[in-house]
């Protein structure tokens, strides 16, 4: 087997999301933005002669792999709620590493249903992969525990959390090197889409600014510490020393 190329890892930074699993492609895309990060993605994605072979590091507390076929990624196919098939947009073809890891997420919550949050689970999707928390498959991917600011919370934004996401924002400024998701609830912000998961590719203490990637719509959207606080309602990650 050989592990997956830099060039590879750097498609997936900006791969570009089809199904409901914002929470999975946008984790990928911020384990890309990291040097450590990048090390537990080789680690964990390999080609083998006929696919690739996904590992999650921490599945009920031990390694687990998942191989995947070429046959098997070609037959995932997105499809409408009808299970008619979409076309997909010819400037973004569907990355095939996120396609493996789609297919070896389904294989897991076959085998592993509780892996899928009780509340994701009454959503209604075509595959098993879709809908699920960031830091439910980042601690099972990474098989380390994400630092975790109001996911699990009831509040909709940041704002009962000031202090701590402006304290966590400015060290992901000053370390740079870090793999952090930002998801949004129910808002009114033309910009931001509701229950949506973005990779955080960069934060500015000075100008008080961060920055998202939205995989969906594959464009940079521009926040200050301010808007962030109001229109976010979680951060989950790492930063380097935090993966290994």
């Amino acid at each position: 087997m050989k592990p997956i190329s830099i060039n590879e890892i750097n498609g997936l930074g900006r791969a570009k999301q089809y199904f409901q699993d914002c929470y999975l492609v946008s984790s990928i895309g911020a384990l890309a933005n990291s040097h450590n990060g990048q090390k537990i993605l080789q680690k964990n994605i390999a080609h083998t002669d006929n696919g690739y072979r996904i590992k999650f590091q921490n599945v009920k507390g031990q390694a687990e792999d998942y191989f995947v076929t070429q046959q098997e990624i070609e037959e995932l196919v997105y499809m409408d709620k009808y299970m008619n098939p979409i076309p997909l947009d010819e400037r973004y073809p569907h990355n095939p590493i996120i396609k493996a890891i789609e297919v070896a997420m389904n294989k897991l919550l076959k085998k592993h249903p509780s892996k899928k949050s009780i509340t994701c689970r009454l959503a209604n999707c075509n595959e098993k992969f879709e809908f699920n928390k960031p830091s439910n498959f980042l601690n099972m991917f990474t098989g380390e525990k994400p630092i975790i600011l109001n996911e699990r919370n009831i509040y909709r934004t940041l704002k009962s959390k000031k202090e701590e996401t402006t304290k966590l924002l400015n060290e992901m400024s000053k370390t740079k090197d870090n793999s952090f998701v930002a998801g949004t609830s129910i808002l009114l912000d033309r910009r931001l889409n509701d229950f949506h998961c973005y990779s955080i590719k960069s934060v500015n203490k000075d100008t008080q600014e961060l920055e998202l990637f939205d995989h969906r719509h594959q464009n940079i959207i521009k926040l200050t510490y301010e808007e962030a606080i109001k229109k976010l309602k979680f951060l989950v990650g790492y930063f380097e020393n935090g993966l290994k």
